[in-house]
């Protein structure tokens, strides 16, 4: 690194020289200087810190701005350019891409990219592997600071993005099998990769939707970009360096009472992180406690004893509270009032017509994906047994299910107040907090909400949480679709 600033020198004279060929050339060359520098800032602010010097009120940058968004690029007719930016900090060749999605008749496909950048969703088949369809970003054509591909309408799509080698993915019964982060058996589990959803449907309502997920895991940074966007935002995701990003999540998990079970989450190989997995995933394997919720035992304090089922339980000493709209079986608002009962299913009662809902009374020391407190972090409906049908989306079990699980995430429950998602948007300086209605011991503890999306959404908007939505609205860009203006841009940010 000690030749950066003479190759810098070097770099504006050739753009004073007029040494590129065209403007395009001029804004890669932009994009690479950028990433360059970035790489050197990371790389002097490690050897500082082991030299022991980090932290002194040296000189280097500790924040970081988001990129600017893409140019437009040229258009394909019925197709969504996606613009790719990399700023990984590794070369073009050394990026790989993958479209997967559904087709129109709702068929599992994996995205063809000719050499124009145009995709086309091919039907998986028995014997399919993806190492046949994921391109490095170096073979799609260039176009303003990235690369572009051009999708065309596609339901469920995921964009995948890994560094160094492609994935390998097979089919089976008809579907892709997606790489497990969470086991070393998968061949992909010691690369780094990553993945970003979009939805193009021009009869649909909205015609585009798109976001940066981590509901699964994190592991590259991402930043999103939709021209066009209705939403309440029209940038998503992440776009700090990797390796702050996975040193805040660190130092999150590193101050929790419990550290112990947060920084199971943190998935390492030799002495680095590979990626973070959701509090959700890492319950399934099972690692994370799957009763972290529920486990006196282990903790000499409950969560769900203090909120539902212990003797003299907040809930059933006072009311839960809520107003939700239903659209199944037709729209309506109703206002609903839950306490306790003796058997301890939460009985709520609607004051003004809706149907009766009841969650199940908490279960606890069963199979992993059973217990209660893996039903709430993996956002599934408290209605019904772990592993059941889910209650029909719009329905008043699923309104009020969703509504009370993403109080719990976000540490606002146990309240007196009214739940609603009004409360959830005016309450958003509120979350991840310790909550005063908890006993003294619960606040002491813990902490009793989702410490994996409190750290990741610090950082900036990415999906961490099933029913991330309401609690994040700007997680998710919506607009539509406009021949010859809309597109979609992604920057990989930096991955050294």
């Amino acid at each position: 690194m000690r030749f950066f600033y003479p190759l810098l020198l070097v770099c504006n004279m050739l753009q004073a020289s007029d040494i590129f060929s065209s403007q395009e050339d001029l804004e890669h060359y932009k994009v690479d200087i950028d990433a360059f520098y970035e790489t050197y800032i990371i790389e002097q602010r490690a050897l500082l810190d082991e030299l022991g010097l980090g932290g002194g009120g040296g000189t280097l940058e500790t924040t970081y701005t988001p990129p600017p968004n893409p140019p437009p690029p040229a258009f394909v007719a019925g197709h969504l350019p996606i613009v790719l930016v990399n700023r990984s900090g590794y070369p073009d060749s050394q990026v790989y891409f993958l479209i997967t999605g559904k087709n129109l008749s709702s068929i599992n496909c994996w995205g063809n990219i000719n050499g124009s950048g145009v995709v086309t969703l091919q039907p998986v088949q028995n014997g399919d592997n993806s190492t046949s369809y994921m391109v490095a970003l170096s073979s799609l054509p260039r176009s303003s600071t990235g690369r572009v591909a051009y999708v065309p309408q596609t339901i469920s799509g995921l964009c995948w993005f890994s560094i160094g080698s492609p994935l390998s993915m097979g089919v089976l019964g008809g579907g892709i099998v997606q790489p497990n982060p969470t086991t070393s058996s998968d061949p992909n589990y010691y690369t780094v990769y990553d993945l970003f959803e979009y939805d193009f449907q021009a009869a649909g309502s909205p015609q585009i939707s798109c976001d940066a997920t981590a509901v699964s895991f994190f592991s590259i940074p991402q930043y999103g970009y939709l021209e066009g966007a209705t939403s309440k935002a029209s940038n998503t995701g992440l776009y700090q360096p990797r390796s702050y990003i996975m040193a805040q999540v660190a130092k999150s998990f590193n101050a929790a009472p419990l550290k112990n079970q947060w920084n199971k989450l943190i998935l390492s190989a030799s002495g680095k992180p590979l990626r973070v997995l959701s509090t959700m995933k890492s319950m399934s394997i099972p690692s994370f406690d799957s009763d972290y919720l529920d486990d006196a035992a282990a903790y000499g304090y409950s969560y769900i004893e203090n909120i539902w089922d212990g003797a003299s339980s907040f809930y059933r000493d006072n009311d839960c509270k809520m107003t939700v709209t239903v659209t199944d079986p037709s729209t309506a608002t109703y206002d609903y009032v839950g306490r306790v009962g003796v058997s301890d299913e939460f009985e709520f009662t609607s004051t003004n017509g809706g149907p009766a809902v009841t969650f199940l009374a908490p279960v606890t020391g069963s199979s992993q994906t059973l217990n209660t407190s893996y039903l709430i972090f993996a956002a599934q409906n408290l209605t019904v047994a772990g592993g059941a049908s889910q209650p029909t989306a719009g329905t008043a079990d699923d309104a009020v299910s969703k509504l009370f699980e993403e109080a719990v995430i976000a540490g606002l429950v146990p309240t007196t107040n009214t739940l609603s998602l009004d409360y959830l948007s005016a309450n958003q300086a509120n979350y991840y907090k310790t909550n005063t209605n908890l006993t003294a011991t619960g606040q002491a503890s813990g902490p009793w909400y989702d410490l994996y999306s409190k750290a990741l959404h610090s950082l900036g908007s990415i999906y961490t949480y099933g029913f991330d939505e309401p609690l994040w609205p700007n997680v998710l860009l919506t607009g539509p679709f406009q021949e010859n203006a809309t597109y979609l841009g992604i920057t990989i940010g930096n991955c050294e």
